[in-house]
């Protein structure tokens, strides 16, 4: 099934010379209001306008399946190009009737009666996809959501904060101390000592639990506690069942992992995902375009053309550096 996305677009007008030297002004009636859409398959994505009153549309056809706008890892920006070919084009079309996305969605049509005017992208010439991860702000801000702010997880300190050194800064981080029990889940723990008295700390260390990879200080880390993570493993599920928090030995109501009493370990290696929700706001930049009208060949040819902007919400996958 074909994913379909919306974002804003902006055409600038566009300046271009004939072979004659005559100058010529083109303006294509898009601007930063206009909604934009986009169509993946496996091998080709098309990214589009479409508009009414005139009946109109833009587009960029490029052989990329996987594009969805936005990036794994911690970076908070990154950019790739494509070069505009006979298989990476950008097309205009000025339409006597209105279409639908299924216009798109289901296959690029040929031209066909209801197109008044097209203009084609001749070969040269790049399109930039830039994309930007919009983080919130402000002193409440939780870019992880783990119920700690960015300004206590050390986001504005130099270096950043990374408790539990996996090259995740800790407010990305939602397993601050690798020990396989979430920042929230530790610090929702309810008849515990505190740190401060904000956060809990079990053995009372001066370290929260959501930062100590021993929460009750028997020796054992956190995550060795989870002595029935290998249970249930077979080949169709060979995952481990990372959750230190199910384990009470001696059932005393108290997971070993806070229990000194319980000292059984199983030697843990593995990490649970660490999966954010990120806003990524994508800006398209074709440079050095050509574009050819199908019917006279009038030519238009673009410095820079600035095809709009693109924001979506992923859930994405950061993944530790530990090995």
């Amino acid at each position: 099934m074909k994913n379909v996305y919306f974002f804003g677009f902006v055409l600038l007008s566009l300046l271009a010379s004939c072979d004659d030297g005559e100058l010529i002004v083109t303006n294509f009636d898009f601007d930063s209001d206009t909604s934009l859409q986009f169509c993946s398959t496996e091998t080709e994505t098309v990214i589009f306008a479409l508009e009414t009153d005139p009946n109109e549309t833009i587009f960029f056809k490029f052989n990329d399946g996987d594009f969805t706008g936005s990036f794994q890892g911690t970076a908070i920006d990154t950019s790739f190009t494509y070069n505009v070919t006979d298989d990476n084009q950008i097309i205009y079309r000025s339409l006597s009737s209105s279409i639908t996305a299924d216009y798109f969605c289901n296959t690029i049509p040929p031209t066909q009666s209801n197109v008044k005017e097209e203009y084609v992208s001749t070969n040269g010439g790049t399109v930039t996809f830039n994309i930007t991860v919009n983080s919130p702000t402000g002193d409440d801000a939780d870019t992880d959501g783990d119920g700690v702010t960015d300004i206590v997880e050390g986001k504005n300190e130099s270096p950043q904060k990374d408790t539990d050194g996996d090259g995740v800064p800790d407010y990305l981080d939602k397993d601050d101390d690798n020990d396989n029990v979430l920042t929230q889940i530790e610090n929702n723990l309810s008849n515990q000592p505190t740190f401060e008295d904000t956060f809990p700390d079990t053995d009372e260390d001066g370290i929260p639990n959501y930062l100590d990879d021993d929460d009750d200080n028997d020796g054992i880390l956190t995550r060795y506690e989870d002595l029935n993570a290998a249970d249930n493993i077979t080949e169709e599920d060979p995952d481990l069942n990372l959750n230190p928090t199910d384990d009470d030995t001696n059932q005393n109501g108290i997971p070993n992992y806070l229990d000194p009493e319980d000292t059984g370990e199983l030697i843990i290696e593995e990490f649970k995902a660490n999966e954010l929700s990120r806003n990524f706001t994508t800006v398209v930049l074709a440079e050095n375009i050509s574009l050819k009208n199908t019917s006279n060949n009038e030519e238009i040819t673009l410095e820079t053309l600035v095809m709009g902007k693109l924001q979506v919400t992923k859930t994405v996958e950061v993944e530790s550096q530990i090995e």
